[in-house]
């Protein structure tokens, strides 16, 4: 125990000095450090929190914003936390010779009085910014007061961020209820800056999108953690909010499934939502804020705009006219009830474009009348989900300030960005992405697999095509997301401040700040690998024909690989802490124990049909399964006292295999939908030694500003190579010289065979684009590949883009002449950005 309290101290100054320092790249002046110190001291760049019996106060102005108040006073707990002693919150700046002076440009006279005494500098490098945060210390800001740190907003968040940083400084992480992750105790703080630091967001809306809620948080929420409402009320909402507040995420689409209220039906909620400066938003499927899940259309009428215009306008006035007040982006257009298509008008798809025109007239002419403009002009977007994307690419005619929110395909590829015109639209664009998903053509709800590396990939290539208004990500029931949610947090805050390979960087410092520097390496080592087993197949998708298409080779070394992560997980949760034990099993040793077992049982059931060792295999499932079970007990019941009770549902221990990995699919019985209008993939099996990963090419030629680039974490791989940066609209011609380019050295036995390529199953950036590499051997002529699927056209459950996705690669053959025995080199040439590619096959 004395061990492992040691070396978590001594993490915890060592991660001080070298995490917070980081600075958003977004501010226009250069940052200083930021250091906590565990000792008072009276430098004139140092502000003692909490030395001996002195307390420093936190002061603010009583005409500030509610969540300046709000933040001021978790600060305060923060402290407490780590001390034991909690500062004072006050509008009193007096009577305390050090402070924490917060403020909002424009609304707090404690700020106007240091600016105006010149105290202040830099304020104008905030001035009129999106959530910009000035830190300051300043000597003898008021009579009687020695020296302050001083947060200066320019707005209410930038105000609430600043102190929810220094929070997160000193100790706390976002993640303390949430996680429980421990809190280490210091008897004394100060904090150390030298020079006023700048902070700015890159994204203007960052948000999350808690969804199919009926697996995991509505069950815990009704019956665990809120009985009192028996639903996902105010008392949770309050937990979602604080936790968004800490990682700076500042919208939300809320819980909207039928088992769960309506979020706008209870005003206690939005009223919640304005008091920690949360904008409010809502899914593709609710325009107007407006959840129509509950809509009963026999009492009400269709849900169809043409034939039911009256009501429908009607419902949307009353909730305008609610909750007009609030800060929010109002998402516009028209879907079918619940997450459904849009009921279609008689006709064709002119006629469609012509109801969604006459809709967006209505619902802008409805927030322009009612909408309040203290929070500027009213936000709004439109998301082109599934069914309506089509009816956009065929002319339908969005208002030019409203914001388009592209989607994925629900599995993290990202269908298609902004053409050249599009980007000059002045409401912008942003990103919809998926790291938990119900539908077809599988669900994967029950543990995070979706690598931080495919995040970055998809959004970097987002960001640098101009997609920055607005990124949302679907977080299903929130946990067990924490890694995912807080590596999209910190990637939408600073898109340009997370370079190529920040998976492992990230997974490095997320782990030492809670678990310690002694484990951050094992532990790291461990996510990388299973992120890398979760992107070969997410455990909700294994399923016995899966299992039976692997080579002997490739099922043989899953095995090992499954087994292996299973073993270190055991080793490394023997060395974690008492105190740290619930964070560790609620963020890494559950999901790594969900996906080893799950992928063992499904290997030794291809064993079973295979005829091996039947009755062993049946007795080893059997044993597999009573184990997958005792830990999702232990999740509900023994992590954090059973504090997360009904979260966590696990399998079913009756019926056959399939019918419980069924289960872990579609919680609620429902079944696959099945892919139409294309053959079954064909994949013949080819020999596992004569695969390469893309990353072991044996060189890589650079041109014209791009190049390939190995992107650590990415694919199945675990390496895939993309062309980087991704431009718009950047493309070469077949054989050019100029164009990057990957080279495979490789002995051929003689003769015709073909080489095959396995892509990403990315789309091309946007329609009139292509997806393409030229491939040759040696001097042979080059052959075009374009990256199947990728065009857009494909039906998103059609065959190819169904099993790539489920796959995490498509594969394109490259069919070659006959070639003599000996050494050849295949050359893979860039035609297109945003072909990323994982591995090749070489015969």
């Amino acid at each position: 125990m004395k061990r492992s309290l040691f070396h978590l101290f001594a993490w915890a100054l060592l991660a001080a000095f070298a995490w917070h320092s980081v600075t958003s790249a977004h501010a226009e002046a250069a940052a200083s450090d930021l250091s906590i110190l565990t000792r008072p001291t009276t430098g004139g760049d140092c502000v003692t929190i909490v030395g001996g019996r002195k307390v420093a106060a936190v002061a603010f102005d009583a005409q500030d914003y509610p969540v300046v108040q709000l933040a001021a006073g978790l600060l305060a707990d923060d402290v407490q936390r780590v001390t034991g002693q909690r500062p004072v919150v006050t509008n009193d700046p007096a009577g305390s010779p050090q402070l924490i002076v917060v403020g909002t440009l424009g609304k707090s006279a404690l700020i106007q009085q240091l600016a105006a005494a010149g105290k202040l500098r830099n304020l104008d490098q905030i001035q009129g910014r999106w959530e910009g945060t000035l830190m300051q210390v300043v000597l003898a800001p008021f009579p009687g007061v020695e020296r302050a740190l001083v947060i200066v907003g320019s707005d209410r968040r930038g105000t609430a961020y600043g102190l929810m940083q220094l929070s997160e400084a000193i100790g706390v992480s976002p993640w303390y209820w949430w996680a429980d992750v421990p809190v280490r105790h210091r008897e004394a703080l100060a904090l150390k800056l030298a020079a006023p630091r700048l902070d700015a967001p890159g994204v203007k809306y960052r948000g999350i999108f808690i969804n199919d809620e009926d697996w995991g948080l509505f069950p815990w929420a009704a019956k665990t953690f809120d009985p009192e409402s028996g639903n996902i009320g105010p008392r949770t909402y309050e937990k979602i909010f604080e936790l968004m507040l800490r990682l700076r995420l500042n919208y939300l689409w809320p819980a909207m499934h039928a088992c769960s209220t309506e979020f706008g039906a209870v005003p206690e909620n939005y009223a919640l939502a304005d008091k920690f400066a949360i904008v409010a938003g809502s899914s593709h499927c609710e325009p107007m804020l407006c959840n129509n899940v509950h809509w009963d259309e026999r009492e009400k009428g269709r849900w169809n705009y043409s034939l039911n215009r009256e009501a429908i306008h009607a419902y949307w006035e009353e909730n305008v006219k609610a909750r007009g007040a609030q800060e929010a982006v109002w998402t516009i257009g028209i879907r079918g009830i619940h997450d459904q298509g849009m009921e279609k008008p008689p006709d064709e798809l002119p006629d469609r474009i012509s109801l969604m025109s006459e809709v967006f007239r209505d619902q802008r002419e409805l927030l322009d009348r009612n909408v309040s403009k203290a929070w500027g002009p009213v936000s709004q977007c439109f998301v082109p989900y599934k069914e309506v994307l089509p009816i956009y690419d065929a002319g339908l005619q969005v208002p030019d300030d409203v914001t388009l929110v592209w989607v994925d395909d629900n599995f993290g590829y990202i269908r298609r960005l902004s053409s050249p015109a599009e980007r000059n639209r002045s409401g912008g664009s942003g990103v919809y992405w998926h790291i938990s998903y119900y539908g077809g053509p599988h669900s994967y709800t029950w543990i995070n697999t979706t690598a931080p590396a495919l995040m970055w990939e998809e959004f970097h290539k987002a960001w640098e095509n101009d997609a920055r208004t607005l990124w949302v990500i679907n977080v299903g029931d929130i946990k067990p997301m924490e890694l995912g949610i807080d590596y999209f947090a910190r990637l939408a805050w600073t898109p340009d401040g997370l370079p190529l390979g920040s998976q492992r960087r990230f997974f490095s410092d997320f782990v030492a700040r809670i678990f310690g520097a002694e484990l951050a390496p094992p532990i790291t080592d461990l996510l990388g690998d299973f992120y890398r087993l979760g992107t070969v197949r997410k455990p909700e998708l294994m399923e016995r024909k899966w299992a039976l298409s692997l080579t002997a080779e490739r099922a043989n070394q899953l095995e090992r690989d499954y087994r292996e992560l299973l073993a270190r997980e055991l080793a490394i949760a023997g060395r974690v802490s008492v105190e740290a034990r619930d964070a560790y099993t609620e963020m890494v040793g559950f999901p790594a124990r969900v996906l080893g077992l799950t992928g063992l049982i499904f290997l030794a059931d291809r064993s079973i049909q295979s005829g091996q060792d039947v009755a062993a295999n049946k007795q080893t499932i059997a044993r597999w399964r009573s184990e997958l079970e005792a830990q999702v007990a232990h999740y509900n019941t023994g992590v954090a006292g059973g504090k997360w009770n009904r979260m966590m549902p696990g399998s079913v221990t009756a019926g056959d295999l399939m019918a419980w990995n069924s289960q872990v699919r579609w919680p609620w019985g429902e079944k696959p939908e099945t892919a139409k209008g294309e053959p079954p993939v064909v994949r013949p099996p080819l020999t596992e030694q004569n695969w390469r990963d893309a990353a072991a090419a044996d060189r890589h030629t650079a041109a014209s500003g791009a190049g390939w680039s190995v992107v650590e974490g990415l694919g199945p791989s675990g390496r895939a190579v993309a062309l980087l940066p991704v431009k718009l609209a950047k493309a070469w011609e077949a054989g050019d010289p100029k164009a990057p380019a990957l080279e495979f050295d490789f002995q051929s036995q003689g003769g015709a065979a073909d080489i095959w390529i396995d892509f990403l199953p990315s789309f091309r950036l946007f329609p009139g684009m292509k997806l393409r590499v030229a491939a040759w051997v040696d001097n042979a002529p080059p052959v075009i590949v374009e990256v199947p699927g990728s065009s857009g056209a494909e039906n998103e459950n059609g065959q190819v883009r169904s099993q790539g996705v489920q796959d995490n690669y498509v594969r394109a053959r490259v069919p070659l002449p006959a070639m003599a025995a000996g050494k050849h080199v295949l050359a893979l040439q860039a035609m297109d950005s945003g072909v990323v590619v994982d591995r090749v096959y070489l015969p």
